[in-house]
């Protein structure tokens, strides 16, 4: 039988748990990166291109290296160039929503959820940063 858990409606996710339990807890495993990212905010008018770097990267999402990251709630698209399985260099193309933003000194960045990304993207992405090519 499932037990319902009610919550206070001010009750933030992972408060009564340590990082390390609420790690693992996520749904995705996260792999390290250092792959270079370009992004542009989605129907902005006038939005610059940014760059940053790849921190980490799932299934799920990814996390975004930079000093000039995008507000939460706002889609961005993001353009990186990895490494296929085969050794050649491709650039692929994906849109997240930006969930939260980093902004301890040195790891300054975005956290974003994929909405667009197809499945060869995808693997590309993730056998890249699981192989350490990036």
């Amino acid at each position: 039988m499932r037990r319902h858990v009610v919550r206070q409606s001010n009750y933030i996710p992972g408060q009564d748990m340590s990082y390390e339990q609420w790690e693992e807890k996520r749904k995705y495993k996260r792999y390290p990166s250092e792959l270079i990212v370009r992004f542009v905010e989605v129907g902005k008018d006038g939005s610059e291109e940014r760059q940053g770097s790849v921190g980490n990267v799932s299934r799920g999402g990814i996390y975004v290296r930079t000093q000039n990251p995008a507000q939460v709630g706002r889609d961005v698209e993001l353009h990186i160039k990895v490494v296929t399985p085969f050794g050649e260099e491709q650039e692929i193309g994906a849109v997240a929503k930006v969930v939260w933003i980093g902004k301890d000194p040195g790891e300054e960045g975005m956290g974003l959820s994929f909405t667009k990304i197809d499945r060869h993207s995808q693997y590309a992405l993730l056998a890249c940063a699981y192989r350490g090519e990036g």
